[in-house]
């Protein structure tokens, strides 16, 4: 079983009521740690330049390819540790505001199928 600390939803670390940090797994750690690698742009990591999605090199770009977009995400999601496949990717790209939103509907996973939704 893989554990992972809960962050609240501005991505700051969950603190419970007696101010502790809260575990999570199961289907919460796949959900949120598919998220956290989606909202990550490639090489914001400082211990690791070569983790992330490469946002700027590959999709907000003036003529991406929707093809290798969606194979770049899949990629991406498929290294969670818990998750089988992924069937389905749908990509929206708003060029003029430079915003991607990347929903990945039923998800196969170790914990069941999950939709994760993210806004980049």
């Amino acid at each position: 079983m893989t554990w992972d600390l809960q962050l609240n939803g501005r991505h700051d670390l969950a603190l419970s009521s007696a101010q502790d940090l809260v575990l999570i797994d199961g289907a919460a750690r796949i959900r949120q740690q598919i998220t956290v690698t989606l909202l990550t742009f490639l090489g914001e990591w400082f211990l690791d330049q070569s983790w992330g999605v490469p946002y700027l090199e590959k999709i907000m770009v003036k003529a991406p390819n929707r093809a290798e977009i969606e194979n770049i995400v899949r990629a991406k999601v498929r290294a969670v540790p818990g998750v089988i496949a992924v069937p389905m990717v749908q990509i929206e790209l708003n060029a003029i505001a430079r915003r991607a939103r990347i929903t990945l509907p039923e998800i196969q996973t170790d914990a069941g199928p999950l939709t994760v939704t993210v806004t980049q």
